[in-house]
């Protein structure tokens, strides 16, 4: 029933705007009162628009807007004061949809024809798409955005007009249509100075359903030991933070990191984690854009609760080889790409590695550690209508520790690979068809001898594997209707095997190799399909109803999800906008933390006949602003609901095969809320952009806390990012940034019981002390860590050294002010005066953290 009436309403959503035009009537029936007595016929059809929300496009080629008018102060149908407007004029008028069409006299039949306008935005030295641009007719308005690839279509009344393109950081370019037929052009756009460049901000860049980022916004921020991070860009967006101070988790909204989905070109990855999270696996220098998505989510994507964070890759200069060496105190990384066949193929390869353990590898081998990854993308232009991308990626996380003839290892990475074809069948049809493959893997391996009763030394070996490897097929098509409509459809078909655990043992009593307990592997497979029409009402409305239907299938279980998606915006003024969304998303995979071997061990579980998928409902609310030029504000309020939110049970190994792996699950229910609001404000060479979340954040389990609700662990009430940016010319550059966010909840016992006679029959697991203990816990997340907060500080300075070369110095310091803040807590026996005192031990480990890092860019 529930299903039904879902369906109900979102065939309802996609077809409603069908019934606002119906009800509209003729645009030539509104009335206006003239707000002035005296004016120029531009004036008048500003205040035409200003008061009625009809707007009126014509083109100054063949109408003259300066000429002086007088009308009277008194009511008028739009039709009687366009005809006193345009007396004498040589024109005819035309409703068209939401607008009035100015159109020039003897040519009318010709202007009720329409034509469609394609092609791609490019860089205009690497050749290298843009995606995000924006293309503008004036009188009109926005009439398309580029698409991932870079691609644009719109279709407009057959007049002659001129089209603006504009994107972030380059100058606008436009070019002109001739309204005889349908026309492809391929818009080349130049970049502008360093200086320039951060005083732009596209206007994709600013819209409120979601953000997008280049890679100047990932690196013009303080970082960590210099390591400039997708994640930690993403954490100065209101409603996002991180986990554990100085790491890169993003938390988005109540949710955890495993419900985020991480793309690559695409490609899913279950792992982004290198170097205990001080950075991503993205690596910045070969990234050329980010879309990130806490809300309002597009109907093609879903598969996780929280937000998506769709990263894509260079594509490879077309024009000439060229890349970017950088060191910093942690890696050193090195990027090339460049032509493989001039303005028809280009490759583009990053690779970066660790080099401390190089270092310290002949002082001690009690400790390595280590990552690394490698980037590759190469592209092919097989004719103007079609293109081919291949694109991979490898890369691995090491820790060793060895002590007293004991050790312990991990290796864990991520695989992907991808093959893309995008063609435009006609200038309104474009299609994208995408095969991935995507492997995790992780590896955990323990050691120690141990002397038996007899005196003979044995070692105890452990190996535990946790695997996943999917591979699946996307076809998306995009049917550019009218410049007001744009139809998305697409399915996604996906098979996956999954080795949640696996353990296996040797020592001296065992077969070497032989498995404890066989993991519970098995197979499943992923139908979805998707449907979304976005469509401009009139200049002020936008809907965007959608629909995804996913099925998460095997031999041993069948579930199926359908999931409406709606976002609506809606322009108070040409600079004023309230915008809202709802939205149901599933997630068929659940990410499981063990702490047990005090490593980072993500464990990826899929649903089951045990375990149900997550289901969340997410409502927005927001008001976005431009009160004056370069200022910028966003308000949003959200309230989301989760099912089935899912935990380990507290005592079990998830290597212990003894139990299958999903009977040591356990699942719940959630829920948050709270608001946003986010500002950015441009002075000359200054920028300050500043976010706050106020939010609550709960949980609840059966087994947990008596069956009662109680806070999670990262529901921090109030979270701060300010930002300051100064920019004098092209060759320095300084970036302040504070950070507050209020402690984490954590859970601490209540009270605790000394042992002494051991009639608890507690193994002792510390030989210095002479009675053991048991905690009594009464509640889950009881008592709150300190605070959070710090500056960080950063400065660049640049140098050119001849045509195609660029050095950049970059230095600063992460927790300038030396803030002790909390990263974990240990409650500790400490023997006083031959008693026992227990006493609650913060470790803050990153305070006044100074980095340096030499980039050359050739």
């Amino acid at each position: 029933m529930k299903a039904a009436l879902t369906c109900i309403l979102t065939f309802v959503a996609l077809c409603c705007y069908h019934t606002v035009w119906a009800q509209q009537g003729s645009l030539f029936e509104k009335k206006y009162i003239p707000s002035f007595s005296e004016g120029t016929v531009k004036k008048y059809l500003r205040d035409i628009e200003r008061k009625t929300g009809v707007t009126v496009s014509y083109s100054s080629s063949y109408v003259d807007v300066h000429r002086a008018i007088i009308l009277s102060a008194i009511q008028f149908s739009l039709s009687e004061a366009l005809q006193k407007i345009f007396e004498g004029q040589p024109v005819l008028l035309k409703e068209s949809g939401d607008k009035i069409l100015v159109i020039a006299n003897g040519d009318y039949k010709k202007k009720e024809e329409r034509i469609t306008v394609n092609g791609y935005v490019k860089d205009s030295a690497s050749k290298e798409v843009l995606i995000g641009a924006g293309l503008f007719v004036p009188g009109i308005g926005t009439v398309a955005v580029t698409n991932s690839y870079g691609y644009y279509s719109f279709t407009l009344p057959a007049v002659n007009c001129s089209v603006l393109c504009s994107y972030v950081g380059y100058k606008t370019d436009t070019f002109s249509i001739h309204g005889k037929a349908d026309a492809r052009h391929d818009v080349q756009l130049s970049m502008r100075n360093m200086l320039t460049e951060v005083k732009v901000v596209s206007e994709k860049e600013s819209s409120p359903d979601h953000s997008h980022l280049v890679y100047n916004d990932i690196k013009s921020r303080p970082a960590v030991l210099g390591e400039n991070d997708v994640m930690r860009a993403l954490q100065h967006i209101a409603g996002v933070q991180s986990g554990t101070d100085g790491t890169n988790a993003v938390m988005v909204r109540g949710g955890d990191p495993g419900q985020n989905l991480n793309l690559l070109d695409g490609v899913p990855l279950y792992y982004i984690d290198h170097f205990f999270g001080l950075t991503s696996v993205y690596n910045s220098e070969a990234i050329k854009s980010v879309d990130f998505h806490k809300g309002a989510f597009p109907a093609r994507f879903g598969g996780r609760l929280s937000s998506v964070i769709d990263v894509n890759t260079k594509d490879g200069d077309m024009q000439r080889w060229g890349g970017q060496f950088s060191m910093g105190l942690v890696k050193s990384s090195l990027n090339l790409e460049g032509p493989i066949v001039k303005d028809k193929a280009s490759i583009m390869l990053s690779a970066r590695r660790t080099w401390l353990d190089v270092f310290w590898r002949p002082f001690t081998k009690a400790l390595s550690l280590n990552f690394y990854d490698v980037n590759g993308k190469a592209n092919y232009i097989l004719n103007k209508n079609n293109r081919l991308y291949l694109s991979i990626y490898n890369g691995r996380d090491g820790l060793g520790l060895n002590a007293n003839s004991e050790g312990t290892s991990g290796k864990w990475g991520n695989t992907v690979a991808s093959i893309k074809w995008n063609t435009i069948v006609n200038p309104r049809l474009f299609l994208n068809t995408i095969v991935t493959y995507s492997l995790f893997r992780y590896t955990i391996e323990d050691f120690r001898q141990v002397i038996d009763q007899e005196g003979v030394s044995n070692t105890e070996f452990y190996k535990g594997n946790s695997t996943i490897k999917d591979l699946a097929v996307n076809l998306q098509a995009s049917w550019y209707a009218t410049s007001s409509q744009r139809f998305s459809i697409g399915t996604h078909l996906a098979t996956a095997t999954f080795t949640p655990t696996e353990l296996i043992t040797t020592n001296a009593y065992n077969l070497a190799g032989k498995t404890i307990v066989p993991a519970d592997k098995f197979q499943s497979n992923e139908f979805i399909f998707f449907a979304e029409n976005e469509v401009k009402i009139n200049s002020r409305w936008i809907i965007r109803p959608g629909l995804h239907f996913a099925n998460w299938f095997s031999e041993r279980f069948n579930y199926s999800s359908i999931q409406p998606r709606f976002y609506t915006s809606y322009k108070l003024a040409p600079s004023h906008s309230i915008y809202a969304s709802y939205g149901q998303m599933a997630q068929f995979l659940h990410l499981i933390s063990n702490n047990t071997y005090g490593l980072p061990t993500d464990f990826w579980l899929p649903s089951s006949d045990r375990i149900e998928p997550e289901e969340s409902s997410l409502v927005t609310l927001g008001y976005t602003g431009k009160p004056v030029k370069n200022m910028w504000y966003n308000i949003e309020g959200y309230y989301k609901d989760i099912k089935n939110t899912t935990t380990y049970n507290m005592g079990k190994n998830l290597f212990d095969n003894s139990l299958k792996w999903d009977e040591k699950i356990i699942q719940g229910t959630g829920w948050s809320y709270g608001a946003e609001v986010s500002l950015k404000q441009k002075i000359k060479t200054l920028t300050f952009s500043a976010a706050y979340t106020l939010s609550w954040t709960w949980r609840k389990y059966a087994q947990l806390n008596g069956g009662a609700a109680f806070p999670y662990r990262f529901d921090r009430r109030h979270n701060i990012k300010a930002t300051l940016q100064y920019q004098p010319n092209d060759k320095f550059d300084v970036a302040a940034s504070w950070t507050f966010m209020s402690g984490e909840a954590i859970t601490l016992p209540d009270q605790i019981y000394p042992d002494f006679d051991n009639n608890l029959l507690i193994t002792p697991s510390n030989g210095t002390t002479s009675a053991n203990y048991t905690y009594n816990y009464v509640k889950w997340n009881n008592y709150r860590l300190p605070a959070i907060h710090r500056l960080d500080i950063g400065l660049n300075f640049n140098k050119k050294k001849r045509k195609h070369y660029e050095r950049t110095w970059s230095l600063g310091i992460f927790n300038a002010y030396g803030r002790k803040n909390i990263m974990y807590v240990d409650l500790q026996n400490d023997p006083i005066d031959g008693g026992n005192e227990f006493r609650l031990k913060g470790m803050s480990i990153l305070r006044f953290i100074p980095y340096i890092t030499y980039r050359l860019r050739f």
